[in-house]
Order: structure tokens, then sequence, then C-alpha cells
């Protein structure tokens, strides 16, 4: 299970934040693989092909941006895979804070994406 760099994005909540955003990472060719925006503080989490300078790019644009580790996971695309995986960390006192999760459409595999309390302990026990 790899440890990837997140961006962490701390924005208001209106109408075109989001499109502003990323509008400013697709002018420096920056690519977004995951996102997460949801949640009261509206904290926007992605995926990106170069973590620290896209947040070098936002912070520049007046927007709050940190990197930090998550986990992600590839799961078979099975009823229980992920409480399988949930009850490993759980059982080692590793607390999942957050995920985000997609699977395509005729995929057997999902992509989970884990902010845990402990990034390299979770990487070493679900596999």
């Amino acid at each position: 299970m790899p440890i990837v760099k997140q961006l962490t994005v701390t924005a208001a909540n209106r109408p075109g934040q989001l499109a502003r955003i990323c509008e400013t990472l697709a002018a420096k060719k920056i690519n977004i693989t995951g996102l997460d925006a949801s949640g009261p503080n509206r904290q926007i989490r992605l995926l990106v092909n170069k973590p620290a300078a896209a947040q070098r790019v936002l912070q520049r644009a007046g927007t709050n941006a940190r990197v930090e580790d998550v986990v992600v996971v590839n799961l078979s695309d099975r009823p229980g895979a992920l409480a399988q995986a949930a009850r490993k960390l759980a059982q080692r006192k590793i607390n999942i804070n957050y995920s985000y999760a997609t699977v395509g459409r005729g995929s057997k595999r999902a992509a989970i994406v884990l902010g845990v309390s402990n990034a390299r302990r979770a990487a070493q026990i679900v596999k």
C-alpha cells in the first residue's frame, strides 16, 4: 500500500472556488487524479501529479495549501474488502480520519485514499 502526497486546500465554500483552484493548477499543467471536496470546514483534498509545485502555485495565488501523507489502498471491488482493511488498522489503534474512493464502472479494483493517524504504520499493515 503506497504512501502518497496529498494536497489539502482550505477555501471558502462559495460558487466558483473549486473552479478557480482547478484552473490555477491546470494553467501550470498540474493534473488532478483524486479529489474530495466536502465537509463544513471546506477542506479540498487533491491527489496531483506534482504536489510540491501545486502547493507553491496555490500559495502564490493566495490559497492556503499544505502537503501531507495519505495511504492509497487498492482493494478488490467486493463486499467486505474495505471492512477487512479498516479492521486491521483499528486492531493496531490506527485511526482513519477521513477517506475517499472510486471504482471505475466494470473495474475489479477500488482505489481508496485513507487519511490516517500514522501513514507509515498503516502502509505496513494493510497490503
